[in-house]
C-alpha cells in the first residue's frame, strides 16, 4: 500500500520525483559536455526548461496565497515540489573549474532563478510555512519550546540557573530542526556565493574529460591524443510537445489566470519528498572563537576524534548533500519484489550502498587520505533523523514512502552496524546520548516514542548489547514520580523491548539491564497490580466462562438475577444524586465490571505472570549467585498452555460471551434508571457503560502491551460492544478534571475508532444498495443496462456517510482535547500532558483525513480532496471552523495558549 498510494495517497508521485530528479541532474550533465543547448536555444534550452518551471512554480504559488480552498491549496504543494526539482539540479548544472568554466550554467544565472524561487515559493518573503515548523508544523518534530520537566534530586538550582543564564543572552541560536525543501535552498545560496563551500566530488565530477580521441593529422606516424569533444548538432527541450501537446500541468501553471476552473492539479502531498532535518552533532563553527577554542581544549582529550573530524571538517553544505544523497540510495534501492515475484535488494545491499556515499568527499588537499573520517556520524544523524519522523506505529496511516517507515529504516542501520562494528556502534551511542541529553525535552511525543522503538529494535536485534554507564545513568529519570521526557523515553524503549520477546519484561530484566538496576521496578513492577482479594462469586464466574465452558445463555441469566444481587450485595451502595454525572460511577457498572473481569480474566492471569517472573529474574540477577541456572529457578507457568494463545482465545470469547456484557450493562442501566432522580438520557447512560467496559479491560492490561489493548478494542468494536464514540470518550478520559489522566496514545485509539465508524457506514451503504428486501442481498449482473446510472451521485453518498460517521468523533475529540489541555496551568514551559494533547490533535486529524480519503474517496474516479473540504464545511468541521474552536477555548497558562494556537494552526493547514 505504501508503494502504490503513500500515506496520503502520493505513492505514484512520489517514484515520478524522483524520476524527474534524477532525469534534470542527466540532463544537466548533457549540458555541461555539450549535447544540450545551456542557454543559447532559447525556451528549449536547459536554461529555458529551468525558467519555464520556475514561472510555472512562481503562478502556483501565487494563486494558492492564503487559501483555504483546496484545488488552490493543491497549486502550493505543486509549486514546491517544482521548486525542489530545480534546485536540486542547480548544484550539478553550474559550470567549474574541472572544465574549464565555460559549460553549465554560470553563478549568475543560477543566482537569479534562485532569487525568483526564494523570492515567490519558499524563502521567507513568500507564503511559505513548512510542515516541520517546531510546534506549528503538523508534522513537526521539535516543540517550540522545553518541557517542564521534573528534575532530579539535587539538581533544582543547576537548572534554574541555567535558565537565568538563558535568559540573558540576547542572540537566539538557529532553530536545530529545518526541513530540506529551506536545507536546500540555503545550502544552493552558499554555493553559488562560494562555490568550495563543499567537498561533495559529484558536483565537480567530469568523468567525461578523460575521453581522447586522435587527433587529424595527415602524418601516418604515431597520431596525439586529443580530448573528445562532442561537434554534433545541439539537442533542444521540448517539454510541451507541440501540437501532441504531452505535458500538459506545466502549460496549465503557466496560464493559470485564464485557465478552466474544472481543471484540477492532483497533488495531495509532499509527504516522501520534503523531510524534516534534526542536526543531532554540534555545526561547524563560522569563522574562529579563540575563545571557544580555549574553552574547548580541557575537553579535547573526551572526545570522539572521528565525531570532532565531523563536527570540524564537515560543512553544512557537506552534510546536506550527504544527507540527501542518503535519502536518494535508500529511495532508489529500496527492497521490493518485481512483477515476475523476484526479489530486488535488501537491507544489506542498501546498507552497502549508504557506505559507498563516504567515497564521495574530497579531501582538504590531494594528499589528504582521511576525507571520510567521521563520517559515520553524518550517516547516523541522517537515519536518525528520518527515524524520530517516521509514520506512528498503530496511527492507522501506511508510510508516505520508504524513507517514512520505521522498519526499512532500523533494518538498514543494523545492517550498517554489522557492516563497520568499529564505526557505527560509536556513533549510536553518542546520537543517542546526545538525543537524551539536549533534545528530550524538545522533541514532540511522536518524535521521542518514535526514537523509543528504534533503540529497542536495534538492541533486541544486537543482543541487548548497551553500556551499563548509560542504563545507569538513565534510571533515576525513570524513577521520578512526576512524568518527565526522559523517563517516558527510557519506558517506551524497555516496553516496546518487552513486546518483542515472548517472554516479555522477564527478558529485558535478565538480559538486557545491569544487575540492580531500578529500572525493572520503576518500569515494570510499579505497574503492578495490587493483590486484592478476588470474591467468590468474581472466582466461580471465571471457573463458569473458562473451565467449565458453561452455555452464555445461563451465565447471562445468572448476571441479572436477583440472586447475584443478594450475594454481591455487600460491594454495592447505593447511588447518590448529589454526585455530579454519577452515572459514569463505577458503583453504578458493577454487573458490567464483574462481567468483564471475569471474560478478560486470562489477561490479568498473564499480566501478573509475567510481572513475577521478571521481578524473580530481577532479584535473582541482584544477587551474588543470581546469574546461576536462572532457568531452572524459574516458577512453573501453572494452568498456561506454552501453545495458548490469549489473544485469539478472547477473541473467539468476545464473540461467544457477547450477550452476557450486553446484558450486564443493560441491567446496570435499568437499576440506575429506576433509582435516579429526573429524566435520564438513555444514549448517555448506555454510552457510560460501555465506557466502563473499557475502562475496567485497561486496568487489566499491562501499560507495555499496547498491542493488546488495540486488539481488544478492535475485537469489541467489531462485535458491536462498544460503539466508536464510546472509545473516544474512554481514551479522552471525559469524567476525569485533569489531563494527566490522558495516556499520550489516546489519539491511536481515538483512531481505531474512526477507522471503525467510517468502515461501518460504508458498509452500510454498500449492503444497502443490493438490499432486495428483508434483508436479502443479492449481486445482479444486467449486462450493461445500467451503464447510464450517474455513479457520482453514489460516490457522493458514500463520502456523506462517512462524513456523518466520522465527523461527530473528531470533532468531539478536538473540543474534548482542547478543554483538557486547558487545565493545566504553565508560565515558562510546556506541561507534558499538554503536549501530549496538543500532538495527538495534530495526529489525530491527519489520521481522520487519511481514513476518510482512502476509504471514502479512493474507490471514486471522480471525486477529489476538494469535495471531502466541501463536505467538511457543511458540517461545519473545515479548517477554520476547527480552528475557531480551539481557539475559543479559555486558559490561564502562558504555555496552552500558544500550544492552543499551534493546533488551531496546524488543523487550519491541515483541513
Amino acid at each position: 500500500l505504501a508503494e502504490r498510494t503513500g500515506g496520503c495517497g502520493n505513492g505514484n508521485q512520489i517514484d515520478a520525483y524522483y524520476r524527474a530528479k534524477f532525469l534534470l541532474r542527466y540532463l544537466a550533465y548533457l549540458t555541461k559536455i555539450g549535447i544540450v543547448a545551456a542557454e543559447d536555444g532559447g525556451d528549449q534550452s536547459f536554461l529555458g526548461l529551468l525558467q519555464m518551471l520556475a514561472q510555472a512554480a512562481t503562478n502556483a504559488a501565487h494563486a494558492s496565497a492564503n487559501s483555504n480552498d483546496e484545488k488552490k491549496r493543491a497549486l502550493g504543494r505543486a509549486s514546491r515540489v517544482l521548486a525542489s526539482l530545480i534546485l536540486s539540479v542547480l548544484p550539478y548544472a553550474m559550470n567549474n573549474a574541472n572544465d574549464g568554466g565555460e559549460k553549465g550554467l554560470s553563478s549568475d544565472t543560477i543566482s537569479d532563478l534562485v532569487d525568483v524561487i526564494e523570492s515567490n515559493v519558499v524563502g521567507q518573503a513568500s507564503s511559505y510555512s513548512s510542515d516541520y515548523d517546531p510546534g506549528t508544523g503538523p508534522l513537526s518534530i521539535l516543540l517550540k519550546g522545553e518541557l517542564d520537566d521534573a528534575p532530579l534530586a539535587g539538581e533544582m538550582e543547576e537548572e534554574e540557573d541555567d535558565d537565568d543564564d538563558e535568559e540573558e543572552e540576547d542572540g537566539e541560536q538557529p532553530a536545530p530542526c529545518a526541513d530540506t525543501l529551506q536545507d536546500l535552498l540555503r545550502t544552493v545560496r552558499k554555493l553559488v556565493s562560494s562555490s568550495s563551500s563543499t567537498r561533495f566530488a559529484l558536483l565537480g565530477d567530469s568523468p567525461w574529460l578523460a575521453l581522447t580521441m586522435d587527433a587529424q593529422s595527415s602524418s601516418m606516424e604515431e597520431q596525439e591524443k586529443v580530448p573528445m569533444e562532442y561537434s554534433g548538432e545541439q539537442l533542444v527541450l521540448d517539454l510541451v510537445g507541440g501540437e501532441e501537446d504531452r505535458c500538459k500541468s506545466v502549460p496549465y501553471l503557466m496560464s493559470i489566470d485564464n485557465a478552466d476552473d474544472s481543471v484540477e492539479i492532483i497533488c495531495r502531498s509532499i509527504d516522501g519528498i520534503v523531510f524534516g532535518r534534526l542536526a543531532i552533532f554540534d555545526a561547524p563553527s563560522e569563522g574562529g572563537d579563540d575563545d571557544e577554542e580555549d574553552e574547548d581544549e580541557d575537553d579535547a582529550e573526551e572526545i570522539n576524534p572521528n565525531l570532532e573530524s565531523y563536527t570540524k571538517s564537515y560543512s553544512l553544505g557537506d552534510r546536506f548533500f550527504l544527507a540527501d544523497a542518503i535519502r536518494d540510495v535508500l529511495m532508489c534501492h529500496r527492497p521490493m519484489v518485481s512483477d515476475a515475484g523476484a526479489d530486488r535488494n535488501n537491507a544489506k545491499e542498501v546498507a552497502e550502498q549508504v557506505w559507498s556515499i563516504s567515497h564521495l568527499f574530497l579531501g582538504a588537499d590531494s594528499s589528504d587520505d582521511s576525507s571520510s573520517k567521521g563520517i559515520e556520524f553524518g550517516i547516523i544523524e541522517t537515519l536518525v533523523s528520518l527515524i524520530v519522523q517516521c509514520t506512528p506505529q498503530g496511527s492507522g496511516m501506511p508510510s508516505s514512502s520508504p524513507l517514512n517507515e520505521h522498519v526499512y529504516l532500523s533494518r538498514v542501520l543494523l545492517e550498517l552496524t554489522k557492516l563497520k562494528p568499529s564505526l557505527i556502534p560509536q556513533a549510536i551511542v553518542l546520537a543517542v546520548s546526545g538525543m537524551f541529553e539536549d533534545f528530550m525535552p524538545s522533541l514532540t511525543t511522536t518524535a521521542r516514542d518514535n526514537l523509543g522503538h528504534w533503540l529497542s529494535f536495534h538492541l533486541t536485534n544486537t543482543d541487548y548489547q548497551w553500556p551499563k554507564s548509560y542504563w545507569e545513568h538513565w534510571a533515576p529519570y525513570a524513577a521520578i514520580d512526576q512524568r518527565n521526557s526522559r523517563g517516558d523515553f527510557v519506558s517506551v524503549a524497555l516496553w516496546s523491548m518487552a513486546t518483542l520477546s515472548p517472554e516479555g519484561p522477564e527478558t529485558v530484566a535478565r538480559e538486557c539491564l545491569p544487575a540492580g538496576t531500578t529500572l525493572v521496578q520503576s518500569v515494570f513492577l510499579n505497574h503492578k497490580r495490587s493483590n486484592v482479594d478476588v470474591s467468590s462469586t468474581e472466582t466461580d464466574l471465571i471457573n463458569r466462562i473458562w473451565d467449565t465452558s458453561e452455555d452464555p445463555d445461563s451465565i447471562r441469566q445468572h448476571i441479572i438475577s436477583d440472586e447475584l444481587l443478594e450475594s454481591y450485595g455487600s460491594t454495592i451502595r447505593s447511588i447518590d444524586d448529589n454526585v455530579d454525572n454519577s452515572m459514569s460511577q463505577p458503583k453504578v457498572w458493577w454487573r458490567t465490571r464483574l462481567a468483564t473481569r471475569a471474560l478478560f480474566y486470562p489477561v490479568s492471569r498473564e499480566n501478573t505472570r509475567m510481572i513475577s517472573l521478571a521481578e524473580k529474574a530481577w532479584k535473582q540477577k541482584a544477587s551474588a549467585d543470581g546469574d546461576n541456572d536462572m532457568e531452572d529457578e524459574h516458577p512453573a507457568d501453572e494452568g498456561r498452555d506454552e501453545a495458548e494463545d490469549i489473544l485469539a482465545d478472547l477473541s473467539d470469547a468476545i464473540a461467544r460471551f457477547k450477550p452476557v456484557l450486553l446484558a450486564a450493562v443493560a441491567r446496570d442501566a435499568d437499576a440506575y434508571d429506576s433509582e435516579a432522580t429526573g429524566k435520564v438520557d438513555d444514549d448517555k447512560l448506555l454510552l457510560a457503560g460501555e465506557v466502563s467496559i473499557l475502562s475496567e479491560i485497561g486496568s487489566l492490561v499491562s501499560a507495555w502491551d499496547s498491542t493488546a489493548i488495540f486488539s481488544l478494542i478492535e475485537c469489541l468494536m467489531k462485535n458491536q460492544i462498544v460503539s466508536s464514540l464510546a472509545v473516544a470518550t474512554w481514551a479522552l478520559c471525559e469524567n476525569a478534571a485533569e489531563s494527566t489522566n490522558v495516556s499520550p496514545q489516546w489519539w491511536k485509539v481515538v483512531s481505531l475508532a474512526v477507522n471503525k465508524a467510517i468502515t461501518d457506514a460504508l458498509s452500510k451503504v454498500e449492503s444497502s444498495s443490493t438490499d432486495l428486501g428483508g434483508g436479502i442481498g443479492m449481486i445482479i449482473d444486467d449486462g450493461g443496462a445500467n451503464d447510464g446510472v450517474d455513479s457520482t451521485e453514489a460516490d457522493v453518498n458514500r463520502l456523506d456517510e462517512a462524513l456523518k460517521a466520522a465527523v461527530p468523533i473528531l470533532k468531539y475529540s478536538l473540543e474534548r482535547a482542547c478543554h483538557l489541555l486547558s487545565t493545566t496551568n504553565s508560565p515558562k514551559k510546556i506541561p507534558i500532558a499538554a503536549a501530549d494533547l496538543a500532538e495527538g490533535m495534530k495526529r489525530l486529524s491527519r489520521a481522520a483525513l487519511f481514513q476518510l480519503s482512502s476509504l471514502a474517496l479512493s474507490p471514486s474516479p471522480t471525486l477529489t480532496l476538494s469535495n471531502l473540504q466541501r463536505g467538511l464545511m457543511s458540517m461545519d468541521a473545515d479548517g477554520e471552523k476547527l480552528a475557531s474552536a480551539c481557539q475559543a477555548v479559555e486558559c490561564d497558562g502562558e504555555q496552552e495558549k500558544k500550544l492552543l494556537q499551534h493546533v488551531a494552526f496546524s488543523v487550519e493547514k491541515l483541513f
